[in-house]
């Protein structure tokens, strides 16, 4: 009988440290995630978010600079060099995206730092066209990373990259709704993303299906479907690591098989994205639906969010 009881009284005590691990992820019950915790749905999301927001940048700097200039401010520095100097057409070009090493507001309000260097061998739109891109200590954020009057539900969410990026246009290709579309492959074999609070690796290969716009030299009216499978390491500052792969959800039951990326938001809009990871110590495993918002959503806000225990976890996009 004692025996029993004692191994009843460990049971819940292993329950209820459970819990407060969980609870532990959300300073306000069942709303934002913390400031002071390293949430890995909200690592993986971010890298995500900037190998998007990184095409989108090359995109625009072969298409309308000028887009990228705004209020007269002086980064970035774009630079347009062809390969060879005797050619006569643009391509290949070598286009360098200069932020510098101090975080500057942008054109879309973020704050950046860093270079992008990319080797282009045609126009993006054109079909094999493959862009090379060389990602130095690019940092993006949604707060200046000097800003101290944040509100506890905002979180400054800022994420430094080095990666090499591979961006092919493959042409028409079949998506998961059966219809065909203007299609890019994006590749990346090692990549490395540090936040305030944690550290993410990738490798990911996923596609980027237009399915509006593509057509049009407005990159405004442009919409897009992304599927992707990645995968990589997370840790935080606490010496706690865990494995973790990305892909698509599976069934419909668990929402949207895609997240869309509209080129006139600054954010990644709707979808989901299931999320699996194993803690190394513990070898615990747990798997996340990271909802970007439904799919007839028309605003283009900077939040994304996961269920646990029951509660709404929402956090913020770089």
């Amino acid at each position: 009988m004692k025996k029993s009881r004692l191994l009843l009284i460990l049971s819940l005590l292993v329950f209820v440290f459970s819990c407060k691990e969980e609870e532990s992820l959300t300073n306000k019950p069942g709303t934002y995630s913390s400031k002071d915790i390293f949430v890995i749905e909200q690592g993986v999301s971010s890298a995500e978010m900037v190998i998007s927001n990184i095409t989108h940048l090359i995109q625009l700097a072969i298409d309308d600079e000028q887009v990228l200039y705004n209020n007269g401010i002086v980064y970035p520095i774009i630079t347009k060099e062809k390969e060879n100097e005797s050619q006569i057409s643009p391509y290949p070009m070598i286009l360098t995206i200069d932020f510098g090493t101090d975080t500057t507001q942008g054109y879309d309000n973020r704050y950046r730092c860093g270079k992008i260097i990319a080797n282009i061998s045609s126009h993006w739109k054109d079909s094999l066209s493959l862009i090379d891109a060389d990602v130095q200590n690019y940092y993006m954020a949604t707060h200046s990373p000097n800003e101290t009057n944040v509100e506890n539900q905002v979180i400054v969410t800022g994420c430094n990259s080095n990666l090499r990026l591979k961006i092919r246009n493959v042409g028409e290709k079949s998506c998961f709704d059966f219809n065909t579309y203007p299609t890019q492959q994006i590749i990346t074999d090692s990549a490395h993303f540090s936040t305030p609070l944690g550290d993410i690796t990738l490798s990911t290969r996923r596609l980027t299906y237009y399915y509006g716009g593509f057509d049009t030299p407005d990159y405004k009216d442009d919409k897009t479907y992304n599927t992707l499978f990645s995968g990589g390491t997370a840790s935080d500052k606490k010496d706690d690591n865990w494995h973790w792969y990305s892909e698509m959800v599976g069934q419909t039951n668990e929402g949207l098989e895609y997240f869309a990326y509209n080129r006139n938001c600054f954010w990644l809009v709707s979808g989901n994205l299931k999320l699996n990871y194993t803690d190394i110590k513990t070898q615990r495993k747990r798997t996340k639906i990271i909802d970007f918002g439904r799919f007839d959503q028309t605003n283009c806000d900077n939040i994304a969010s996961y269920l646990t225990n029951g509660l709404n976890i929402v956090f913020n996009l770089p």
